[in-house]
């Protein structure tokens, strides 16, 4: 699905993208990086979360998001940017082969994705044996998911079942390597580094 304008407000401010680049280097402490060099950001947005690996770990890196829009906000802002590509892409579809990235992110996006299982299907079948999955996201608690879906001001948001989601990780070959849980006001943030064997 994609965000709203209010959401993408919010997303691009100064003080939320520091909070990201703090996280993603948080959650790069735990990546051994000898050789993986190709990286896929899930849901880039803007691009600023591609842009910033791009300029510090270098190698390949490949940012795709549903929304046209935001595409071609990051193409445009990213022209002088090394080995860099951003592609229109559903999460649940992606147009790659088997195999393709060392590393594979996604920041804040299964929570709009209705089929998020699916997504991580896909988000698995893209990621070389020995890569890694770098994760995090808002879970919101099932009570909120419920009036989203009939506000008339919906973002779409869905229940990450984190349970579900390492269930299925443990089942198709990732190993837990870091993961924590921080509690807000309405929901909860679970951020996680997984390594697939």
């Amino acid at each position: 699905m994609k965000m709203l304008s209010i959401e993408k407000f919010l997303l691009n401010k100064l003080q939320s993208k520091r909070g990201t680049i703090n996280l993603i280097e948080k959650l790069f402490a735990f990546v051994e990086l000898n050789g993986h060099k190709s990286f896929l950001e899930i849901g880039c947005g803007s691009g600023f979360i591609t842009k910033y690996i791009a300029n510090e770990y270098g190698g390949e890196v490949t940012g795709v998001d549903i929304d046209p829009r935001q595409i071609e906000l990051a193409i445009k802002e990213s022209i002088y940017i090394g080995d860099i590509s951003y592609l229109e892409a559903n999460a649940t579809n992606l147009p790659f082969e088997d195999k393709r990235f060392d590393i594979v992110l996604s920041v804040g996006v299964l929570h709009h994705i209705e089929n998020w299982l699916d997504a991580l299907k896909e988000m698995k079948r893209v990621l070389k044996s020995g890569g890694y999955f770098l994760y995090a996201d808002i879970v919101y608690p099932e009570r909120i998911t419920t009036i989203d879906k009939t506000s008339t001001l919906s973002f779409g948001l869905v229940t990450i079942d984190i349970g579900e989601l390492n269930s299925f990780l443990e089942k198709f070959g990732f190993t837990t390597i870091y993961s924590q849980w921080k509690n807000r006001w309405v929901c909860k943030n679970y951020e996680a580094v997984y390594r697939i064997n």
